[in-house]
This record gives structure tokens, sequence and C-alpha cells, in this order.
């Protein structure tokens, strides 16, 4: 329980992020999706249950926020908490860590960059997948339409970097009460 409350409020939080914050705090024309990020973060253990799951609230949240493409998100997002779960640790099993700067690039520091990679990769597959349902609806496919999909990539990748440490903190908080505090019901 206390775990599915954590997702739930790292979900939301993420939520908050991409449709409240980041509009007003970046003023780029392509935001990154945080959304996408957190999953790839929530399913970094490879449960793949967990991804669909939180995946499909995150599809559900989408299609609420967005509402132009009617179930694209409630399709797409638990096949990416899915995939993010299946990919994240196969990438850390076959990556090879690097010897040349063993000193500098340590075990810890090079498992943070694995969601980043898987980040990219999945949100990579889901521009295109946003491309091929632009195409079908009769808008050509441009230059500024795939370097468009190449920042977005590549924001997401770096904003997978910033939220593992929000996602590590909403994951690892405590809801114990202080010694000696009551609370207005057992008094």
């Amino acid at each position: 329980m206390k775990t599915t409350f954590r997702i739930t409020l790292a979900i939301l939080l993420s939520y908050i992020l991409q449709t409240s914050v980041l509009p007003r705090v970046l003023t780029l024309d392509i935001q990154p999706d945080i959304m996408l990020a957190t999953l790839v973060v929530l399913t970094l253990n490879g449960d793949r249950y967990r991804g669909f799951c939180a995946g499909a609230c995150v599809g559900l949240l989408m299609d609420a926020m967005i509402g132009t493409l009617p179930v694209l998100y409630l399709l797409t997002y638990p096949l990416v908490g899915y995939a993010a779960a299946t990919i994240s640790p196969q990438l850390f099993m076959r990556l090879p860590e690097p010897k040349r700067f063993k000193k500098l690039v340590t075990p810890k520091l090079f498992a943070q960059f694995i969601p980043m990679v898987t980040a990219a990769l999945l949100s990579t597959v889901f521009e295109i997948v946003l491309m091929v349902y632009r195409y079908l609806n009769s808008v050509d496919v441009t230059f500024f339409l795939i370097s468009r999909m190449l920042r977005a990539t590549l924001y997401t990748a770096i904003a997978t970097f910033f939220i593992q440490y929000i996602v590590q903190f909403v994951m690892t908080i405590s809801f114990r009460r202080a010694a000696g505090e009551t609370s207005r019901f057992n008094a």
C-alpha cells in the first residue's frame, strides 16, 4: 500500500511539473516528456507489472491533459512502461563498464545514465509513433518535424537525469510521526 501511494505521488508530482511548472519556467517551443521520464525511473528495477500499471495511470492523465488524440496515450504509455521495465535491466547488464576512465566514472555514476539512455530510446520510438500519426493526418514530414523529434528526445533524456532525484526522494520519504506527537484522534 505504501509503495502504491508513493508511485501515485510521484506520478502526480510529475504531472504537476509537466503541466504547470515547466511551461512557465522553460520558454522553449518543445517541453521534455516528464511523464515518460518518471515512468522510466519508476521501472528501473524491472517490475513489468508496475510499469504497465503506472503507464496506464500516466496514459489516463495524459489523455485528460491533452484531449486532442483520444486513447493514443492510454494505449502507448502502458507499453512504454512495460518496455522500460524490460529494457533498463538489459541495458545495465549489457553496457560495458568504462575501463579507461574507471577512476573518474564510478559504477554509481555510470548507473545514473542507464535511465537516460532508456528514456532517449523510448522517447524516440514514441515520437516516431506521433510522426506516423501526423503523417496519416496529412501533415508533411519535414526537416523541422524531424528536428523537433530529436530535440524532444534530447530534452526528455536530460530531464530524466533530474527526475531520478525527485522520484528517489518521493520513494524514500518517511511518513512516520515524531516520537511523542499525538494525533487529535488519540487524545
